[in-house]
């Protein structure tokens, strides 16, 4: 008969390497660090520019008025902002150019896309009215 060994052996630990996990873990770190933008939005305040000098002739060419709250004015009727490229090429045929006028409140976007829409629409040019600047 053999003998049964009943001595007691010491547990054996794992060991886990965690360089590996650590230098995965560092990359993904600069790898953040070097492909993140960092940007800070801040407000500017842009002070419109007025005009020194206006003819005073009346300027010729199809009258267009942004409002304030986004429709937009031709020739008395009021239209909203996504119908204005079709009745800029249905007038075409009677200007060559557009003139625009916009509140003070009017969203400049607003504006942008009215010019964009008569460019699109094929007119010659584009005035942008001002008024005149008024002594203190």
């Amino acid at each position: 008969m053999s003998a049964l060994d009943f001595t007691r052996r010491e547990p054996v630990r794992p060991r886990v390497n965690l360089s590996a996990l650590i230098d995965v873990a560092f990359i993904l770190v600069i790898f953040i660090v070097l492909t993140a933008t960092y940007r800070e939005d801040r407000d500017m305040d842009v002070s419109l520019p007025e005009a020194s000098r206006v003819p005073q002739h009346e300027a010729k060419g199809l009258n267009v008025l942004v409002r304030a709250d986004g429709t937009v004015e031709i020739e008395g009727q009021v239209y909203a902002s996504d119908a204005v490229f079709e009745i800029l090429q249905g007038l075409r045929a009677k200007h060559d150019s557009v003139v625009l006028l916009a509140d003070r409140q009017a969203a400049v976007e607003a504006a942008v896309a009215v010019l964009a829409d008569a460019r699109a629409a094929g007119f010659s040019s584009a005035s942008i009215a001002t008024k005149e600047k008024r002594a203190p």
